[in-house]
């Protein structure tokens, strides 16, 4: 099945309408004993997934985001084959690969080329095949000296590796990933982002759940938010992903009990520039100190906050950022009121007029509880400079022959 997009026909991947998933509830043995006898009229259900649907595309990403317990696991395992749906229509081209609970289709007592060449007898890779490519999997999965060693001995992160690996050498016409990234180091998820963009690239299709954001708007072009087993919404990342942080922000403030004047969970009473003299300032110099002074007050100081900055051109364009979470500095908690001072040594900025933003995040420093802006203060440089940032560097140069 072809859908136009533009005057392009793209090939539907995976096609859910309506799709409901219910599992029994068995409160004392003789219900699991009648449920396995077929007698199910007096037993309890509880619906996990509600008419969901949604479409997904070759040569596409769909990110599922949504809280724990919201039906996630529960439809990519529904895609990946592992169980079928109790209502609906569920269409997805084959092969299928899946990364789900970590090790899932491996054997602890196999070793890693061992488990390699089972995940592929599992997905209906020919032997042969799988053997010409399980060098390529073990490189890539880097195991060293355990590629022979029995899978119960490897860390999590290795289980991971493997894991994805595997998947990805199967060439599957849909890979499906629920968070399988959260267990790797930085390097290892760069390297499977970069792989899955070539998936992308080649036509295959990623359904992708995860509960960071930065990832899923970076590399999804669809997000479907499932909401209590049912889809909330479903389209653009830079639609979807705000809606969902909203509800987090909502829900943030129900459960702290606390808010402030007006329903805040923060506020920011107080946000000035001041020189290395600690007077307010308007305009500076390339490589003056400053710093920027707040005071921030919150609600419920029981919860912690992080903080961030950033640096505005006059086009809204953000030239520099950072916050409290990145510089790895633990929530600010056990406080109503903090007076915060962010120092700014060797002002790095050239030229023009700038805006600075403070935000206030909540303890994961994804959700912003609130912000403040100062009014947009002058860099003025006596020097030409073609861009807004002052790089602090040095000439150097030496006599050459003749």
């Amino acid at each position: 099945m072809k859908e136009l997009e533009g005057n392009t026909p793209r090939a539907i991947t995976v096609d859910a309408v309506g799709l409901v998933k219910r599992y029994q509830l068995f409160h004392r043995r003789r219900d699991r004993a009648l449920a396995f006898l077929g007698v199910t009229a007096r037993l309890k259900y509880r619906t996990v997934l509600d008419m969901v649907s949604l479409r997904a595309h070759a040569g596409e990403a769909v990110g599922i985001i949504g809280e724990n317990g919201s039906g996630k696991s529960t439809l990519l395992r529904l895609v990946a084959g592992i169980t079928r749906p109790d209502g609906g229509t569920l269409d997805v081209a084959q092969p299928v690969s899946a990364i789900l609970e970590l090790g899932l289709g491996f054997h602890p007592e196999f070793t890693g080329r061992e488990n390699a060449l089972l995940y592929g007898t599992v997905v209906g890779i020919p032997e042969a095949i799988m053997r010409a490519r399980v060098g390529d999997i073990l490189g890539f999965a880097d195991l060293g000296e355990y590629v022979d060693q029995p899978l119960r001995t490897y860390s999590s992160g290795m289980v991971a590796r493997l894991a994805f690996a595997v998947a990805t050498h199967v060439e599957p016409a849909v890979l499906v990933v629920d968070e399988a990234l959260a267990v790797g180091d930085g390097a290892f998820q760069q390297k499977c982002v970069a792989r899955m963009k070539r998936f992308k690239d080649e036509g295959r299709t990623v359904l992708f759940c995860s509960h960071s954001m930065y990832l899923v708007a970076s590399f999804c072009e669809k997000v479907a938010w499932l909401r209590n087993g049912r889809v909330e919404a479903f389209g653009e990342p830079n639609q979807v992903i705000p809606a969902y942080e909203l509800h987090l922000h909502d829900k943030l403030l129900q459960s702290s009990h606390a808010v402030l004047a007006g329903g805040a969970a923060a506020r920011i009473e107080k946000l000035v520039l001041l020189d290395s003299q600690g007077q307010p300032v308007g305009v500076l110099k390339p490589g003056e100190d400053c710093t920027l002074t707040a005071v921030v007050e919150v609600a419920n100081p029981s919860l912690g906050v992080h903080l961030g900055v950033a640096f505005d051109g006059v086009g809204g364009e953000c030239i520099s950022g950072f916050t409290t979470l990145g510089d790895g500095i633990a929530p600010l908690t056990g406080r109503k009121r903090w007076l915060v001072e962010l120092a700014l040594p060797g002002l790095p900025f050239s030229r023009g007029r700038i805006e600075v933003a403070l935000f206030v995040l909540d303890s994961t420093g994804l959700i912003p509880l609130t912000q403040s802006r100062l009014g947009p203060f002058r860099v003025d440089n006596s020097n030409p400079s073609p861009g807004p940032i002052a790089v602090v560097h040095r000439w150097d140069w030496a006599l050459g022959e003749g």
